[in-house]
């Protein structure tokens, strides 16, 4: 399953949950209204957070599935319009534990109420947003530090290779160093027995030429 693939389910589970929680709003009350307010208004962020990776997906696809991914960004950018005026609307509704329309009196001390619980909600939004962050630098970290791991035992297996390389070219050079040796050795010892023989032969025939004139002296 491609990234952009991946993104565009979990935004479709997220708007179905943001459209649940919307339409469960108008028959809160009090703190729990701001709490659900606050939670939707989180789940918006997340959803404007998809939208905006599927759109960076779509430029590094091709042909069709471009085209696809791009049409689908238009219509989430639209489903989010929607979820955010809708979340206005709800916002706007203010029924009392009896089920009736809360008197202006009630409505400003709410809307006040409000105001006072959005900047607690926009900080605990933005909480949740820099430990989501934290979380994908650890997880880019981490995957940094095995990445450096990996390259590093391919090191160590290259130079110990070049290692083994290194020893074998010394074996080959130490045995081509003494088949030298040993070639010299063999045509010195090859010219010798030449040399020896030949002074046999000299020796051999200085021999037969005394026993020749040795003879012809006797019978002279």
């Amino acid at each position: 399953m491609s990234n952009a693939t991946q993104f565009e389910a979990d935004y479709s589970e997220l708007s179905a949950d943001i459209t649940a929680k919307i339409g469960r709003i108008p028959s809160l009350f009090g703190k729990d209204k701001h709490d659900m307010v606050g939670e939707v208004e989180g789940l918006l962020e997340e959803a404007k957070d998809l939208i905006d990776q599927i759109e960076v997906e779509s430029h590094a696809a091709t042909g069709d599935q471009r085209r696809q991914i791009t049409m689908n960004v238009v219509n989430y950018k639209r489903d989010y319009e929607t979820h955010v005026k809708n979340l206005r609307k709800a916002r706007m509704t203010y029924r009392d534990v009896g089920g009736g329309e809360l008197s202006y009196t009630d409505e400003s001390e709410q809307r006040n109420e409000l105001l006072g619980n959005e900047h607690k909600n926009t900080m605990t939004n933005n909480s949740e947003k820099l430990e989501r962050s934290s979380k994908r630098l650890e997880d880019g970290y981490r995957m940094a530090m095995e990445t450096e791991e990996i390259g590093q035992n391919v090191l160590n297996n290259l130079a110990q290779d070049r290692e083994k390389i290194n020893n074998a070219r010394n074996r080959l050079n130490n045995v081509d160093s003494t088949l030298t040796q040993s070639s010299r050795l063999l045509n010195n010892m090859y010219r010798r027995v030449i040399q020896n023989k030949a002074m046999m032969f000299v020796i051999g025939l200085i021999i037969v030429v005394i026993i020749v004139l040795a003879l012809y002296g006797m019978f002279k």
